[in-house]
């Protein structure tokens, strides 16, 4: 299988390099503008820019404004996907095939592939930002290396996730493969369901079973996707 990962990582590379560099340094550009802006305030950092989201808090009093940041962090993984699985097969499958490969190698090369996505994004992100928040952060508001490494671990897992939803509504309706992981951000940030784990991605609602309990839920749900996606591909031929 990592024969055909490292086969099928050149092509991909070829179909994303462009939304992938687009985006990182986009997103990279804003950290570093955003770390300019609120350099002389103590009470704030680029990571609660944004992370913070919206607490339960203001849920409940019907004055919810939409974190566009958070937003747009958790969106951007999704545009630099989009399609490029459909595309990666439709030109190889057949190639694929003809060398006798097991078609069920596929779909863990995909899963691969989406790990490959999610650690190139967040790795650089947040890297950024916890840079940021410690050149410009007050005592009271520096990121630990303890704080940092549990909103990393719960960001990863949250982008992979939204990444498998998108990959598993291509299947069936490319359209809906964006229209879904965006119903879901939004209606987590305007929705006080303290059970939606989207709501563990955002720090005015940390979690009441604690972070790691909240990573393992994470993980939990994760490993139960990504086994729905390896079924799902494993039984509708690629369009």
């Amino acid at each position: 299988m990592w024969r055909l990962f490292q086969n099928q990582f050149l092509f991909y590379w070829h179909i994303i390099r462009i939304r992938l560099l687009f985006w990182l340094i986009f997103m990279n550009l804003a950290i570093i503008t955003l770390t300019f802006q609120i350099a002389d305030n103590p009470h704030t950092s680029v990571i609660n820019l944004f992370f913070d989201g919206t607490s339960y808090a203001m849920v409940e009093t019907h004055h919810v404004v939409l974190p566009v940041l958070w937003f747009v962090y958790f969106f951007a993984p999704l545009l630099i996907s989009l399609n490029s699985f459909k595309q990666l097969w439709q030109a190889r499958t057949i190639h694929l095939r003809g060398l006798q490969i097991p078609p069920r190698q596929f779909a863990n090369v995909n899963l691969l592939l989406l790990g490959f996505i999610t650690t190139s994004y967040c790795a650089s992100t947040m890297t950024s930002m916890f840079l940021a928040s410690i050149a410009t952060s007050r005592a009271a508001h520096a990121t630990t290396p303890v704080a940092f490494s549990e909103l990393l671990c719960l960001t990863w897992l949250g982008v992979f996730m939204l990444l498998l939803i998108q990959a598993i509504g291509n299947r069936f309706n490319p359209p809906l493969a964006l229209v879904v992981p965006a119903t879901i951000l939004i209606a987590t940030a305007y929705t006080e369901n303290r059970f939606n784990p989207f709501s563990f991605l955002m720090l005015s609602r940390p979690p009441t079973t604690g972070t790691w309990n909240a990573i393992l839920i994470w993980l939990g749900i994760a490993i139960v996707m990504t086994l729905s996606y390896i079924i799902i591909d494993r039984n509708i031929k690629l369009a």
